[in-house]
């Protein structure tokens, strides 16, 4: 039973006496444990396993104390939901409440899948919502596709170029130490996940309204450096802007080109 932890010695056998046997039992009541170390436990599961959801479930059905453990915010806080996507598929109702739930709890990630979820089916309110929240708690993918939409949206009305770079501040800020490929690295890598998670949600492209006006500086947008292609054909080249907002307008039609 695992609201209980038995300990039990085997026969051992003492210096020059034969058939002597002795045992020790104790007992330690999982129950007495303090609470915040249950839940302590509980969400490293949450965290760690492979299956967290299935694994959480057991564990709320062992026993009362496990019960109330799994029940806490914390839990739902540190839920690896990005390895429950078979669910999306075999019990769509199922996983987004599941991903509501921990949502609720705080879970950046759930707020950024369950945002796009929306935002895919026409919910873009309540989409743009959770994708804010999961921003505000650090989420870098979240804070990519704020920009990407609103990016989207500034091509249709004046102003929207500016709102977007706001936040797409996260990544325009990066410190200078750490480079011009690093941050290269950095939106490549995000611009994946964020790619990945979009064509496991909806079959749609996104068409541009328009192409970004092109830039009146001749230079920008050259290739400074010719880079080997990556294998899954997401290189980037060194390439030189004049502006922040050039540099996005660039980053943009690469990600409309990968959805």
């Amino acid at each position: 039973m695992l609201c209980q932890i038995s300990n039990s010695a085997g026969p051992q056998e003492g210096k020059g006496r034969q058939g002597r046997t002795g045992s020790a039992d104790s007992d330690m009541d999982i129950a007495g444990l303090p609470s915040d170390i249950l839940v302590e436990v509980t969400a490293s599961i949450a965290t760690r396993s492979a299956t967290p959801l299935n694994d959480i479930v057991n564990l709320r059905r062992s026993c009362k104390v496990f019960r109330d453990a799994t029940a806490a915010r914390k839990v739902g806080r540190c839920m690896a939901v990005h390895r429950e996507w078979r669910l999306h598929w075999w019990d769509k109702a199922r996983f987004l409440s599941v991903l509501r739930r921990c949502a609720a709890s705080g879970n950046p990630e759930a707020s950024y899948i369950l945002g796009l979820e929306e935002f895919c089916n026409r919910r873009k309110a309540s989409g743009l919502r959770h994708l804010l929240h999961a921003m505000e708690h650090g989420h870098a993918a979240a804070a990519y596709m704020m920009g990407m939409i609103t990016l989207h949206d500034s091509l249709r009305s004046p102003g929207g170029a500016e709102q977007a770079l706001e936040r797409l501040d996260c990544f325009s800020s990066a410190p200078a130490s750490s480079g011009p490929s690093r941050t290269r690295r950095r939106m490549a890598s995000v611009r994946r996940e964020a790619v990945s998670v979009m064509r496991r949600l909806t079959l749609r492209r996104w068409r541009m309204p328009e192409p970004p006006t092109p830039c009146a500086n001749p230079w920008c947008g050259k290739v400074e450096s010719k880079r080997a292609e990556a294998w899954d054909g997401d290189g980037d080249d060194e390439r030189w802007f004049c502006s922040q907002i050039c540099w996005w307008k660039h980053e943009y039609c690469k990600f409309i080109d990968k959805i």
